[in-house]
């Protein structure tokens, strides 16, 4: 009649602290649906206790997410949620685990794990910013209960606190790199060009003279918006700057459409093919870089 078990059933007691918790949860999401002001259902009080009772595991989770960032063509923010996927992975011992396994002590293993290991800390910092995110996402799903957070007394200010050490190239140096002559067309000439470009233009980002095309270098000015930051850009360009672009014109690739330096072309025509073939060019890049700073006898790498 009351919808309890009876006491001469075996598993009477555990029964009852089983029933009381799901009592609680619900009385937890009520209260948190009264203080919130919403209107709601006795459907939706139902579908919101599944879900929070729901098995949801991490690197299942971590998989949606990842899809559904690049399906919407964030790959760059996509990728940082693999490499904490991997991370977390490779500390499971590759075996996937419940959100309710995530705890305090857990957290702290991870990072100690990951210190042991070599892991700078900058990047330790990037993965528990971005877990903690993962796990801020599922609570908004009703994944996780609302009072989850593995979190709560775990701070960053130690990781804030590191900075990068600044490393620089003398004006001796980065002459000496435009000095070295290699073949037209070659890929030490073309690192080369794409190194002295971003030199001359203050630094611009190699994922920005990817996407640079010609109709965004108009009378002798080059005007562009940061893929990063969304920030506008409208400058001069230098004369050395304007003799690369003289050059890249003249062979200009048709196959590469508008795009100034031939990283991309018309047939990368997805937010996913786009940053692998950006990725992979930069690779390149930076392996000629090397070699280049070796035969301009530079021994900072």
């Amino acid at each position: 009649k009351l919808g309890w078990p009876k006491k001469k059933h075996p598993l009477y007691t555990e029964l009852n602290v089983f029933l009381e918790k799901k009592k609680l949860d619900a009385g937890k999401l009520l209260l948190n649906l009264e203080s919130e002001e919403e209107d709601y259902s006795a459907t939706q009080v139902k579908t919101k206790l599944r879900k929070v009772s729901s098995k949801k595991k991490v690197l299942a989770y971590f998989d949606e997410t990842i899809t559904r960032l690049e399906n919407s063509g964030r790959i760059g923010y996509a990728n940082i949620f693999k490499s904490t996927k991997n991370s977390i992975k490779n500390f499971c011992d590759k075996t996937d685990i419940f959100f309710n396994e995530v705890n305090h002590k857990f957290i702290q293993d991870f990072e100690d794990h990951h210190l042991k290991n070599g892991v700078k800390p900058n990047s330790i910092f990037v993965y528990h910013r971005t877990f903690k995110t993962l796990i801020n996402y599922a609570r908004k799903e009703d994944l996780v209960r609302t009072d989850f957070d593995p979190y709560k007394d775990i701070s960053f200010t130690k990781f804030r606190r590191i900075k990068t050490l600044k490393r620089a190239l003398t004006k001796d140096q980065i002459t000496a790199i435009s000095k070295l002559d290699f073949a037209l067309g070659s890929s030490l000439h073309n690192s080369q060009q794409l190194f002295m470009f971003s030199f001359f233009c203050g630094g611009m980002n190699f994922i920005d003279m990817a996407h640079l095309t010609w109709s965004q270098i108009k009378n002798g000015r080059v005007n562009y918006e940061r893929k990063k930051t969304k920030e506008l850009f409208n400058f001069g360009l230098l004369d050395p700057a304007k003799a690369i672009l003289d050059y890249r014109r003249e062979f200009r690739n048709p196959d590469t459409g508008d795009y100034v330096f031939a990283i991309l072309s018309n047939k990368y025509d997805s937010p996913k093919s786009i940053d692998t073939r950006i990725d992979r060019m930069g690779k390149i890049v930076n392996r000629d870089l090397k070699e280049i700073g070796r035969q301009a006898e530079i021994d900072e790498p």
